[in-house]
């Protein structure tokens, strides 16, 4: 594999070297040099049996740092160093050389050369699969990696620019799903049962689809496909991808990237509803929003979205009455009372097993109240009426009464 990365290099030096470019092709030169002498065992050669003593170092009580690890995982993590700089050098002198010979479309020329070595590395994995080599694994997971990131950030520049891509690129942007993929099935060596490459594949699934869908529908607007595919997705990663055999191991992370994504689109439909006209599209994405979480609840007992679920059935409460657009004292009593009511009252009909959800049940229908009263105060001004102030208080006592009676059962 080590010679895999030499050749590369070597053919980048002979074919900078045949169009005059003499100091790329030292450069590449050099590189393969490195990759050589670095990765393989030639320094061996020159270490004595008696210096490689990093057990001795690490079990004596003086020093603490593992230092035998350390330089393990520096090792390691130089394989992703090495190709981060590899494809973006790759990249600096595909677009150095189109500045002297203007080609018409030189990012063709990376993403032909970059599917290029990628179709190598994931050839060179599969074909040595039964023999487990965890440099070669390595070497696929830090190049699929590096790859996902690049076209993530491509994927992204295209979205926000309306570029339309060719038929490299796409084959290019789907491709990482695939190598992702593989790496979770198939890498013997991953290590913490995928919590780095899971996210990012789940990351990337979206972006992608994003993407594309934008590009089928370009007569949507674009945050309302974003929109669209957060509440797809974090209904498909919590409930659908546990229960895929191979991700099964991988639940607690595909539940948790789902209910935040569920708590993220909240709290963007929450601002929007705040300073914009509301609409259709979000008014369906906040029930969307309510069951979802309330879901997430029943069958996964996350308290998160429990409340999450009861902030959404308030602030969609809060948004109907405000189209109705109306001032008068029977409005607000209405306001103020139904949905403590339904709250409160949804406890005695409803078996809630655990006393802290029923405790939040409350307390966000009594509070509610409480606000919306101090609101109506402040709106009118004053109160002049005495049967007004005897109803809303009279309204108020019987919902407190009815909380400290099922409370206390």
């Amino acid at each position: 594999m080590v010679f895999l990365f030499s050749l590369i290099n070597i053919s980048f030096t002979l074919f900078f070297f045949l169009f005059w470019q003499y100091l790329e092709s030292v450069l590449f030169w050099l590189l393969s040099v490195i990759f050589i002498i670095y990765f393989s065992k030639i320094l061996s050669f020159f270490i004595k049996k008696e210096e490689t003593e990093w057990e001795k170092i690490n079990n004596s009580q003086s020093l603490k740092l593992p230092l035998k690890k350390i330089m393990e995982l520096s090792k390691k993590w130089s394989y992703y160093i090495a190709f981060l700089w590899f494809y973006s050098s790759l990249y600096g002198f595909i677009y150095g050389i189109n500045l002297i010979y203007n080609f018409s479309d030189f990012s063709d020329i990376f993403h032909y050369i970059s599917l290029f070595i990628t179709l190598i590395i994931t050839g060179i994995f599969y074909l040595f699969q039964e023999k487990k080599s965890e440099t070669i694994s390595l070497i696929f997971r830090s190049n699929c990696i590096i790859f996902t990131v690049i076209y993530f950030s491509f994927l992204v520049s295209f979205l926000f620019r309306n570029i339309q891509p060719n038929i490299t690129f796409i084959i290019n942007s789907i491709f990482p799903i695939i190598t992702l993929i593989s790496v979770l099935l198939f890498d013997p060596y991953l290590k913490e049962k995928g919590r780095i490459i899971y996210p990012i594949f789940l990351l990337y699934l979206f972006s992608i689809i994003e993407y594309y869908s934008s590009l089928l529908f370009p007569n949507i607007l674009s945050w309302n496909i974003f929109f669209g595919m957060i509440a797809f997705f974090m209904i498909i990663y919590t409930f659908v991808f546990p229960k895929i055999k191979y991700f099964f191991i991988y639940r607690n992370i595909s539940q948790t990237v789902g209910v935040i994504m569920g708590i993220m689109l909240f709290s963007i439909i929450f601002v929007l509803m705040i300073f914009y006209p509301p609409s259709f599209f979000y008014f369906s994405l906040l029930c969307i929003i309510i069951l979802y979480h309330y879901w997430v609840y029943y069958f996964l007992s996350k308290r998160t979205s429990y409340i999450f679920s009861l902030l959404a059935c308030i602030f969609l409460y809060i948004e109907i009455f405000l189209l109705l657009e109306s001032n008068s004292f029977i409005t607000y009593l209405l306001f103020i009372f139904i949905l403590p009511y339904l709250f409160i009252g949804a406890d005695f009909i409803f078996y809630i097993k655990k006393m802290k959800e029923r405790y939040i049940l409350h307390f966000m229908g009594l509070s509610f109240s409480i606000f919306s009263l101090i609101y109506y105060f402040v709106q009118i001004g004053s109160v002049r009426d005495i049967l007004v102030l005897s109803t809303l208080l009279f309204f108020e006592s019987i919902l407190m009464f009815l909380s400290y009676i099922r409370l206390k059962k």
